[in-house]
């Protein structure tokens, strides 16, 4: 046996129901408290007990009529007006009860019906259709502002779907191509050539160190997605020095000048999820410029307690329409692939852009007109919170 279910359309129309009675409840006793204490009434004894307002039966026996007058109510004491006060109180009550418990249930049902939409569209999400919108029409009230809070989930639900079915699809595109061709290299040895053997080996160890950095990368990306930042007070400048010393021989290797603006930047965040971020925003710069082109780093405060990092760099020209795709995994402004001379997997940015998510900050990437990039990343005003944590 089913357990009863007491729904909120019932509770809310027994507590309209309940309220109603109880307001009716107190008039009748304010009431009955006027009449039985407060005045004095003048009564006398009725000669007869009916009166021309009684009511007269007529009945008929053998064609004969006869009349009968009933009695009339005598109200001959203060008693008797009290209690035909009670009697016509506990009517009135029980209508005003039976009344009260109909008109609460439908309009518990009217105000509630958009509630049904939203459990609606909230079962067929759970079915997987994140395309459905409630899109409610009427008055502009709480229950409006929860459908279109829903509709706005429901859409960045659809995003994130869709993102992550881009990404499943380009990542087993970025393993597929070094298995394959790993494949194909162990092809080629198994015939037991050796001369090619060392060559072999070298390449192979090439591909795989690849691979290693594909799924090293996914890793980062995913954990910076799961992680909890351990928000405490940092210098960007003091982490922006030891990564750019880091960096110093893969800039020189490229052919690349660097160079540094340091300035305090007291921000709030996770050191480690912040180190990251200016390392990936470094080897960006550097492996997507041009030999001797150069690096430009700056750690700055405003006035108004603002930090930023600014990473700007040389290299080819980057389209108005690429920018926006840039921090998308695997993208690169030239392609989606990767060639095999890069050491870029194409998600050097799209993990920079979920670290700025984490630290609530803004990720600004515009064009150089004569090519390369100017990377922006603007922090909260966290001064307020600094001062709290230290």
């Amino acid at each position: 046996m089913r357990n009863f279910r007491w729904t909120l359309r019932a509770r809310l129309a027994s507590t309209y129901a309940g309220l109603l009675t109880l307001a009716g409840a107190l008039m009748m006793l304010v009431v009955y408290v006027v009449v039985g204490f407060l005045p004095t009434y003048a009564f006398s004894v009725a000669a007869t007990t009916s009166s021309p307002l009684s009511p007269v039966i007529t009945t008929y026996d053998r064609g004969i009529a006869a009349t009968t007058t009933m009695d009339a109510i005598v109200v001959s004491s203060r008693d008797d007006v009290l209690q035909l006060i009670l009697v016509i109180a506990s009517i009135l009550l029980v209508l005003l009860a039976g009344g009260g418990a109909w008109a609460g249930w439908v309009i518990a049902g009217r105000m509630l019906r958009p509630l049904q939409e939203v459990n609606s569209a909230a079962h067929l999400a759970a079915r997987g259709h994140l395309d459905h919108r409630i899109a409610l029409q009427g008055p502009r009230d709480e229950v409006s502002d929860l459908a279109d809070t829903f509709d706005e989930m429901l859409d960045g639900l659809e995003r994130s779907f869709a993102t992550y079915r881009r990404f499943a699809a380009n990542a087993s595109h970025e393993l597929r191509t070094p298995l394959a061709t790993t494949r194909a290299m162990l092809d080629v040895a198994r015939t037991g050539n050796p001369a090619s053997d060392r060559q072999l080996l070298d390449r192979l160890h090439e591909m795989n160190e690849r691979s290693i950095q594909t799924v090293e990368s996914l890793l980062d990306l995913s954990e910076v997605d799961a992680a909890r930042p351990a928000h405490r007070p940092v210098d960007l400048e003091h982490i922006t020095t030891s990564v750019l010393t880091d960096v110093a021989d893969e800039a020189e290797e490229s052919g690349v000048n660097m160079t540094y603006d340091p300035s305090s930047a007291i921000v709030v965040g996770d050191p480690m999820l912040l180190r990251q971020l200016v390392t990936n925003l470094a080897q960006n710069a550097i492996r997507h410029n041009a030999p001797g082109g150069w690096i430009l780093v700056r750690t700055t405060t405003t006035t108004e307690g603002v930090a930023t990092l600014t990473v700007e760099n040389t290299g080819a020209p980057v389209s108005e329409s690429a920018i926006e795709s840039l921090t998308a995994p695997f993208f690169r402004a030239k392609g989606r692939a990767t060639d095999s001379t890069s050491r870029g997997r194409g998600l050097g940015l799209s993990i920079v852009a979920a670290i700025v998510e984490r630290h609530d900050a803004v990720l600004q990437l515009d064009p150089r007109g004569t090519g390369g990039l100017l990377a922006t990343v603007t922090f909260p005003n966290d001064e307020k919170l600094a001062a709290d944590l230290v």
